[in-house]
């Protein structure tokens, strides 16, 4: 029997060669793990070959990581503007995002058609105070156009230390343009902030979804609960981008006593189709609940909001959402210190509706000019007053 192939033993053009391979279920020639298809293998095959041309032929001398990453790069810029490769630094930041805390602007941007757009400024960020808003579209860091780079890139113009600026333009519609001086801050999520309201309302904002989230909503409402009983909850995700999707489960799951709370479907492989299911009792049994969204609710936050509506337990109060329905999944790469994300699956709420460049639309549409984080807040108000109904 032939000794075991050690990965890094490899150099890193081979490496990048198995990973590619990988994607499509097969590994180049090196290691048959399943026989492919036949189409998979062409492609295989010719990847190989091209990159053993440049190799060969190329007019100057190719560093082998250079290319690796170049390589896994350019074919993951084909798929679609979600998957893309981190490098060492973007991994680490996206671990220290899930964990709660991170150095930046607080901004999450999507990236569609070589154009950058804001999809939400965090709360009580530097971007959030300087009046960076959803929408924007962002031209220009700090006298480098964003036209023509990768989302790579452009985060890297954005970083930097703390306590440094970064100069960002922005085109707002119609027509207006805009450049805000932003101080780089260190930035501790804190993903859930509750408080009472009127008539024994408790309102309560998730800012995004971590590893923590479920945890701290239900801690901060069993809190509350001790103080007064509980009427009803205000639950705000209002330019909330998103994270992680078994958070959103998990917070879902607080108010669902059964039930399947989101659907993930893909083309092929294993598990095509999986649905996930409420699996613990209701914190707040009858007990009303209105959404708040906006066009900055993305991601995890459509998984809840769509999931309360679905199964009648929530009022959706607000704008149609952002429409990110997509799931990544984060590949840890084969010795190239850096990750893959890759968009895996598409996810459905409950009654099987798409939520991908769609959005959801609010029961009760309020004007997105009166959009307020605070006690003043009209669209808290109409909640409020949904809510009333109900108790």
């Amino acid at each position: 029997m032939p000794d075991r192939l050690h990965i890094t033993q490899l150099s890193p053009i081979t490496q990048a060669c198995l990973l590619l391979s990988m994607l499509s279920g097969v590994i180049l020639g090196v290691v048959a793990f399943r026989h492919s298809h036949p189409v998979e293998a062409a492609a295989d095959v010719h990847i190989a070959q091209a990159l053993q041309q440049i190799r060969r032929h190329y007019v100057e001398d190719i560093d082998e990581t250079t290319l690796a990453r170049g390589a896994i790069d350019g074919i993951l810029g084909q798929l679609d503007h979600y998957s893309t490769l981190l490098d060492p630094a973007q991994f680490e930041q996206l671990q220290k995002d899930a964990e709660g805390s991170f150095t930046g602007i607080g901004i999450e941007v999507d990236s569609q058609d070589g154009r950058f757009t804001v999809i939400a400024p965090m709360d009580d960020s530097p971007a959030y105070h300087a009046g960076i808003k959803a929408g924007d579209r962002l031209t220009n860091i700090d006298g480098t156009a964003t036209e023509g780079i990768d989302i790579n890139q452009l985060l890297n113009l954005i970083k930097g230390k703390a306590g440094t600026t970064v100069a960002v333009t922005v085109n707002r519609a119609p027509n207006e343009q805009l450049t805000f001086e932003i101080e780089r801050a260190r930035l501790s999520i804190d993903s859930v902030r509750v408080r009472p309201l009127e008539q024994g309302l408790v309102y309560a904002r998730i800012t995004r979804f971590n590893q923590n989230t479920a945890a701290e909503l239900a801690n901060a409402l069993t809190e509350s609960a001790q103080t007064q009983p509980v009427k009803g909850l205000v639950l705000d995700v209002r330019n909330n981008p998103g994270g992680l999707l078994s958070s959103a489960i998990a917070v879902a799951d607080l108010f669902l006593a059964r039930g399947v709370i989101v659907t993930t479907r893909k083309q092929r492989g294993e598990q095509a189709q999986q649905a996930f299911r409420a699996t613990l009792e209701d914190i707040l049994p009858n007990k009303p609940i209105a959404v708040l969204i906006n066009a900055g609710s993305a991601s995890a936050s459509e998984v809840v909001a769509a999931a309360l509506r679905d199964h009648q337990r929530a009022v959706l109060v607000g704008t149609r959402s952002y429409g990110k329905g997509s799931v990544q999944t984060i590949m840890p790469s084969l010795g190239l210190n850096q990750a893959i994300k890759l968009t895996t699956a598409e996810y459905f709420s409950p009654d099987g509706n798409a939520i991908n460049q769609i959005g959801i639309e609010a029961d009760i549409p309020i004007d997105p000019e009166t959009e307020s984080v605070d006690t003043e807040d009209p669209w808290i108000a109409a909640a409020i007053t949904a809510l009333s109904k109900e108790i």
